[in-house]
């Protein structure tokens, strides 16, 4: 950018030798604009062309809950601004360039002009003020690469991934995207969600060039480094007319491995290359389970991502052999393809993901539906979602509180404390079955609890709190994986109060009962608007505008009727060990009697929820173990 603005005043930024430092250079550089008009700046910001697929990175990170930056000691900071703006940025921090009477100085702005920021010391304290831990920071761009040996290993060590970018190399910034485990259907899905003005990556989109394939599948008994290396060594050596379309390997049970290759070859006879490949398999002891020339396919190569799925299945302690077959056979019965099985429980075989293909002309909805019959016939809960970027942009997860988050109704705590347990727990059964309108239901037990001491009801009740099991871990692994969390509630806001703070909860809605201000004893009535489920549901959408998020990207678990709405309304509602009508309306249900597992169902897997829980220093033995 300051090249521009030398060549915008005249200036030949050549001219500046190449010895000495970057940021020497720099301050050549800038002494050269002295006396040439500012408005050079604008000239330069009026012709800014953004490189290809940056508006694209960015909304994608922004919909995934990151904070962005730009960090840079070129010192245009009105340059920088107008980038932060068009791209969405949330922080940017430059130096700038000194101006007086409508002129530039060829000095930087500031009284302390000499001294240069370090990048990692900035970045060090966004990630204290964001509440990041370092090693979740990635940097993108060519920082590492330009910086010392000693500078490069404490960037390194101290930071996450650092992804090299340069855009006279690189051309388009969505590559990006790959590193960090973005696919291409998840790519093309996000440009289609918004008109991106990125012609470069347009042409991203796969177009197979002319020539013949082979396709080759080995395995090995053991894994040993550098195996896969030896045997594509004949293939690569002078042989720029190959690539490699595909390659899939999986590790086995018994040590081995097994992987796929798919080559396609441009000039090169395929008959050769294959034979080459088999003599390295042989010396290199891999046994070729399948190999052959194939026909190279004009079909759309996503094709097959955008009908695939990913189906979650639990089952506590574990899974039985008589689940898998029934689950199977109905796979096989649909003629769907299993791609991938990934075991998310460690201890037990208590949970696995299948991810799955399904068929031309298979409707998901009553695949879906055939799964779900399967659920309640072995007792088992399977989740059936689409496997699209949908899945890693949630953001925000809001809870019901009494028999979600706690194991108790605290309208009947309060009531069993006054004396009332019986007349109130009738009236409570038929709300949560749906037998009787909710805002009724909760006038009338409120008015049962008239003339007692608010503070004592309440204080006893949060006294004995009994956490449903998994409540923390779940809530502790969401927090650090940067979701934002609220409780929405039924019940009253001490006790919501009370639950967000032992869970680390970012909001908290219920109802408010009201006190006689003189004696301190409850009035029999609500203070202010009451948390019927139709403001359930619009709190949900309420927190969701003011996190910036979508309601496709929320979550929400709870398990009475009043939930409905909320549970319909978010992009994965979860009925968690729901009344029967509030299961046979909700699309995900959880009967497993641990709200960890809800963890499983976004595809967290229990490995990764251990290490990550395991870092929150909040954890408290009030939680109840099954």
């Amino acid at each position: 950018v300051l090249d521009e603005v030398l060549w915008e005043a005249g200036l030949d930024p050549s001219t500046v030798p190449e010895e000495g430092s970057i940021d020497k250079r720099n301050e050549t550089k800038v002494s050269m604009l002295k006396g040439k008009s500012a408005e050079v700046i604008q000239k330069v910001i009026s012709r800014l062309e953004f490189t290809p697929g940056a508006r694209l990175v960015c909304h994608a990170l922004k919909r995934l809950g990151f904070r962005l930056a730009i960090l840079t000691n070129v010192g245009i900071k009105s340059v920088a601004e107008h980038v932060k703006r068009e791209l969405g940025m949330d922080y940017v921090i430059c130096r700038d360039l000194e101006v007086d009477g409508g002129l530039l100085t060829g000095k930087y702005k500031g009284e302390l002009t000499d001294v240069r920021f370090r990048k990692a010391d900035l970045l060090k304290l966004m990630a204290e003020r964001e509440g990041i831990d370092y090693r979740n920071v990635i940097l993108i761009g060519e920082e590492v690469s330009l910086l010392s040996a000693a500078r490069a290993r404490e960037a390194t060590e101290t930071f996450g991934p650092n992804v090299y970018f340069n855009s006279n190399k690189l051309k388009d910034l969505t590559i990006t995207l790959y590193l960090l485990g973005f696919n291409g259907s998840d790519v093309r899905a996000l440009r289609k969600r918004r008109s991106f003005q990125d012609v470069a990556a347009d042409a991203l989109v796969a177009v197979v060039p002319p020539g013949k394939r082979f396709k080759v599948t080995v395995s090995a008994r053991t894994r040993d480094p550098g195996q896969l290396q030896r045997i594509l060594a004949p293939l690569t050596a002078g042989k720029q007319d190959m690539q490699i379309a595909t390659v899939s390997q999986c590790t086995l049970e018994d040590g081995g491995m097994c992987a796929g290759f798919d080559f396609r070859v441009l000039k090169h006879e395929p008959e050769e290359l294959l034979k080459e490949l088999l003599f390295a398999c042989q010396k290199e002891g891999f046994q070729v389970l399948g190999s052959g020339l194939v026909p190279i396919e004009t079909t759309d190569p996503l094709a097959s991502m955008r009908r695939r799925y990913v189906i979650t299945v639990v089952q506590k302690p574990q899974i039985t052999a008589a689940s898998l077959s029934t689950i199977f056979s109905n796979l096989a019965k649909n003629k769907v393809n299993l791609v991938h099985i990934e075991r998310l429980s460690v201890h037990e075989m208590a949970a696995l993901q299948f991810t799955v293909n399904l068929p031309v002309g298979l409707d998901p909805g009553t695949f879906s539906t055939e799964l779900l019959d399967a659920s309640r016939t072995l007792g088992v809960d399977i989740a059936f979602q689409k496997d699209d970027v949908d899945r890693w942009m949630r953001r925000l997860v809001v809870f019901d509180m009494d028999s979600t988050l706690i194991q108790q109704e605290v309208i009947d705590e309060l009531a069993k404390i006054a004396g009332v347990e019986k007349e109130v727990s009738e009236i409570t059964e038929l709300a949560m079955n749906g037998q009787m309108d909710f805002f009724q239901s909760l006038k009338q037990r409120v008015a049962l609890l008239k003339g007692h001491d608010a503070e004592k009801l309440f204080g006893a009740v949060k006294a004995n709190l009994i956490y449903t099991p998994g409540a923390k871990k779940l809530c502790s692994t969401l927090r650090r994986l940067g979701y934002k969390m609220a409780v929405i509630s039924g019940g009253f806001l001490p006790v919501a109060r009370e639950v967000q703070k032992h869970l680390g909860l970012d909001y908290a809605f219920a109802n408010t009962l009201e006190v006689d201000e003189t004696t301190g004893l409850l009035t029999g009535f609500t203070s202010g608007p009451v948390v019927t489920p139709q403001r359930k549901r619009a709190l949900l959408a309420t927190i969701a505008d003011v996190e910036g998020c979508e309601l496709q990207q929320t979550i929400a678990v709870g398990d009475g009727a009043n939930d409905i709405p909320m549970l319909q309304a978010a992009g994965l509602g979860i009925a968690f060990c729901a009344k029967p009508k509030v299961q046979e309306v909700s699309k995900f249900r959880i009967n497993q009697k641990d709200l960890s597992t809800v963890l499983f169902l976004i595809g967290v897997s229990e490995h990764a929820a251990d290490r990550l829980s395991s870092g929150d220093s909040s954890a408290d033995g009030r939680e109840m173990k099954m």
